[in-house]
């Protein structure tokens, strides 16, 4: 659908609405042969400042079933409003899909705690101050900036870490009730992960990428180009690669320190050697599979852009595909947060392999 331009003499608002009847059907005009037909809705109104009228609303469906979504009766529909002078303008631009988000995290709340039940909560509550921290701190940070003196730098890769940093010890902390477990779990973790935003960033360097690595983020950085002009996009790429890793980095990082603990608690007299082994031994089995997560996740995230590349492959040769920035960017995170789950493995058996030895030797 297309949308008419904004004018300053006029308003507009995106609201919510409610498909009560298709009242008919009736062909384009002559020349648009990209629409296929034409849709009278009758549409209510349910927010903004319009809520409880019911208006007519024209849904265009193309001939191009790429363009098109599906409305039905009984559906809500997001509508594009504008008002300029007298004249008033409806287009429905999607189906809206906030109930259905709902649902989701409603069907997963209450796995989580039918599961996990009191470390369920404490798991739900752990998420909800990581994703508190990343909207309320860390893309804050990102576009205000951190004011020293006269000068405000804006460093992604400061507030990644910053922000890997709260999320990993109040996640794990809150996990292991803030004893010496947590303690080794969050060294391993933090550790895995700055290791993996470095080595991005020297890659990134490296491969003289730019950060805009599709032409929606190149649009965005022009449009709000005074908003954006004091942001290195470059080490946004890093900074998502330490953010992207973390979940993964954190779970090997207390996956290995609740088996040392577990280790030393049956065998209290095991010396850091063979506890730093036993914890090499683990990690070997966790790694696999780690691992295999984080590429599998970044392949799949660019399922659609993968195919379409396939489909194109005569067109484009190995050494145009492996130079397009979105396919380096999703490798490069890829590796580099596989790189921090390796690093975490032998950081987290060391660090309990010293602590637990030493605890050891002080009884």
């Amino acid at each position: 659908m297309l949308l008419l331009s904004y004018s300053t003499l006029g308003e507009e608002e995106y609201i919510k609405g409610k498909v009560l009847q298709i009242e008919r059907v009736f062909a384009p005009e002559e020349g648009e042969e990209e629409i296929k037909e034409i849709k009278q809705l009758r549409v209510r109104i349910l927010s903004g400042s319009l809520k409880g009228r019911v208006v007519p609303v024209d849904f265009q469906v193309f001939t191009e079933e790429a363009y098109n979504i599906t409305i039905k009766e009984g559906d809500s529909v997001v509508i594009y409003y504008e008002s300029i002078n007298e004249y008033e303008n409806f287009t429905i631009i999607e189906t809206d899909k906030r109930n259905y988000i709902f649902y989701l995290v409603g069907i997963f709340v209450a796995f989580t705690l039918i599961f996990a039940r009191n470390k369920g909560v404490r798991g739900i509550i752990a998420l909800l101050v990581v994703i508190v921290t990343i909207y309320g701190f860390f893309i804050p940070f990102i576009i205000n900036g951190l004011s020293i003196g006269p000068k405000t730098f804006h460093s992604p890769i400061l507030g990644s870490v910053v922000t890997a940093v709260i999320s990993s010890v109040v996640t794990i902390f809150l996990m292991t009730n803030f004893n010496r477990k947590g303690l080794i779990a969050a060294v391993g973790s933090i550790g895995g992960v700055v290791v993996a935003g470095v080595l991005s960033f020297f890659f990134v360097y490296k491969m003289r990428l730019t950060g805009y690595t599709n032409t929606e983020i190149l649009n965005y950085a022009v449009s709000f180009s005074e908003q954006v002009k004091n942001i290195d996009f470059r080490e946004i790429i890093s900074a998502g690669v330490i953010i992207g890793s973390m979940g993964a980095v954190m779970d090997v990082g207390m996956s290995i320190s609740s088996a040392l603990n577990e280790i030393h608690e049956k065998k209290p007299d095991i010396s850091a050697k063979e506890l730093f082994i036993s914890g090499m031994n683990i990690g070997s089995d966790v790694i696999g599979t780690m691992v295999n997560t984080l590429v599998l996740a970044y392949i799949g995230s660019g399922l659609a852009s993968n195919l379409l590349l396939t489909l194109q492959k005569d067109q484009y040769p190995m050494i145009r595909i492996f130079n397009f920035e979105s396919i380096v960017v999703d490798i490069l995170r890829a590796f580099c947060g596989s790189i921090g789950i390796l690093v975490a493995v032998p950081l987290t058996s060391y660090v309990g392999a010293r602590l637990y030895a030493k605890r050891s030797s002080n009884q």
